[in-house]
């Protein structure tokens, strides 16, 4: 019994003003929404020369509850491809898909009719029998129902059983002493009774248990992840093997901070462009100054900066004056990073009912209004 577990996908997400230049149907669009595309489709494409028994998709396929048009035509596409070839693929709905109110509905019934697709998102626990597998699928939720529903599960009657979860673990560290509403479970939920555990919400690949891992995302999504290799699992139950396989993912490069506080504007701008490394092309590139003294800071030509970083996919310079607890970015102004920060904002939050581009328009637009006043 082979399969793919494949995880945080994150179809959609956009972020950043660069567009795709490339000649084809991405040409135009938001490049970080075509980099979420384009990693898919490659996974698509590995997974039917791989001819695995199933897919496990392990949580936020979507990057938001209500993805657009666009998106949903992709996703279908996509999915008629498996269809075609005979490749089943069970997927359950991570926090970026779930609801907050459930009369929303939900994207997931779109798939509920294409053959091979089995999409568990109704807020309960759900089994699929695939083969010899039983699949026990439990999408994202919080609070104590949903521990009721995840100690509820228990192997069937099938050579083998599979759990599927999207949600915190405690003992990864990046869920230890989190200040946000996650889902966080102890090692202890993962019931060793059950072949494998098909974890997503974590973007990193990460063993946990000896059979529970996280697959992580197939596409980097902020700098915490720009040294992870992106991918997925191949697991064979049979042979008991687990072979991660990378996929081509956006490089994100976090630059080392530069201590500006001995620095006069002349060996500031030295450091910088020393600090320049060679394989920026096509990156996200991230620069920090920190301690810079006031003088210093107003003879800094942000512009000039930015320019010698022109190959890069985007590049955010972010200057902290000696007496700021907090950093900023700069390029003409210090506007360009508040822009980003906002679309990030917007985007990494679940909105219902709502149409995002809309007021991320409308934010950008009282954002400029507010810098022009304040010029």
């Amino acid at each position: 019994m082979k399969f793919i577990h494949v995880s945080d996908t994150h179809l959609g997400f956009s972020a950043y003003r660069t567009l795709c230049t490339d000649p084809g149907p991405y040409k135009g669009l938001n490049q970080r929404e075509v980099d979420t595309y384009r990693s898919f489709e490659r996974f698509v494409d590995d997974a039917i020369e791989l001819r695995p028994d199933v897919i496990l998709h392990s949580g936020d396929l979507f990057d938001s509850i209500r993805p657009s048009n666009r998106t949903l035509g992709f996703a279908m596409e996509q999915f008629l491809r498996l269809s075609k070839e005979g490749i089943p693929i069970v997927i359950i709905a991570g926090n970026h898909s779930m609801p907050r109110i459930r009369e929303t509905g939900s994207v997931f019934r779109l798939f509920d009719h294409i053959e091979g697709v089995h999409c568990i998102y109704r807020g309960g626990y759900e089994k699929v029998r695939i083969g010899d597998m039983t699949i026990h699928g439990l999408p994202y939720a919080e609070g104590e129902e949903y521990l009721t529903r995840l100690d509820s599960i228990s192997p069937a009657d099938s050579r083998y059983n599979v759990m599927m979860l999207h949600t915190g673990v405690a003992s990864l560290k990046a869920f230890q002493n989190s200040s946000t509403n996650d889902q966080v479970i102890e090692d202890s939920h993962l019931q060793k009774n059950i072949d494998y555990v098909a974890l997503g919400h974590y973007h990193g690949c990460q063993k946990i248990l000896d059979n529970a891992y996280y697959s992580g995302s197939t596409e980097r999504f902020s700098f915490s992840e720009a040294r992870q290799d992106k991918g997925y699992l191949v697991i064979d139950l049979d042979k008991g093997t687990k072979e991660f396989v990378s996929l081509p993912a956006r490089k994100m490069i976090d630059l080392p901070y530069i201590d500006a506080l001995h620095l006069d504007a002349e060996s500031l701008i030295n450091e910088i462009e020393n600090s320049i490394p060679d394989n920026i092309d096509g990156a996200i590139v991230r620069m920090t100054v920190n301690r810079v003294l006031s003088s210093v800071r107003n003879s800094i030509n942000a512009k000039k900066i930015k320019e010698q970083f022109s190959t890069a996919a985007h590049f955010e310079l972010r200057i902290v004056s000696s007496q700021d607890k907090m950093s900023v970015q700069s390029t003409s102004a210090v506007f360009g990073h508040i822009e980003d920060e906002f679309i990030s904002f917007v985007n990494a939050r679940p909105i219902e009912n709502i149409d995002k581009q809309r007021i991320k328009e409308l934010g950008l637009g009282y954002l400029k209004k507010e810098a022009g006043q304040s010029d």
